[in-house]
Formats: C-alpha cells, structure tokens, sequence
C-alpha cells in the first residue's frame, strides 16, 4: 500500500480505499487506514474586523526631508512615491 500511495502520489487513506475498491488482498494491519481521522477546525487566521478596506482608508502622508507626500504606492523596495503637498496648489 506504501509503494501504491508514493506512486500515484495520494495518501495512504485514498491508497487504501482505492485498492479495497478494486479487490486487491490486503494485510491485516492494512485495516489501520481504512478509517480516516476527524478533520481538525481550524482557526481563522485572518480576522474581518482588524482588517479595514484599502479604498476607504485615510490618505497615507509621510515626511520626506521638509515636505510632506501623500504616498500613492510603494516601489518593490519599499520606498514610498506619490506627490508632495506643495504640487498640489500647482494643479489645474
């Protein structure tokens, strides 16, 4: 059942029910992995309410020397980028 199980590449479980399936004799101790184990509930690792939605969050605004930016993304580095304070007056 071990060499089943690796060559198809399921579990011993499915392994032993495939082979029961189609008649194949078994060894006695083979009778271990006919039941399988309850499942175990997991926990949520993520939880709704700390995460808040991105689109209604407040604008991200950062220091960069004496000028404030509001940040609009982040570079695959991590350094912010997006259009100072200043900029702002300057547009149409």
């Amino acid at each position: 059942m071990k060499a089943y199980a690796k060559w198809y590449g399921v579990d011993r479980y499915t392994a032993y029910e495939d082979l029961t399936a189609i008649g194949f004799p078994l060894p006695a101790d083979a009778e271990r992995w006919g039941q399988r184990p309850p499942a175990t509930p997991r926990q949520d690792r993520r939880r709704t309410e700390d995460v808040e939605d991105e689109r209604f969050a407040e604008p991200d605004w950062v220091w960069v020397g004496d000028r404030r930016m509001l940040v609009v993304g982040y570079t695959s580095g991590g350094a912010p980028f997006g259009c100072y304070e200043d900029e702002f007056d300057d547009l149409p």
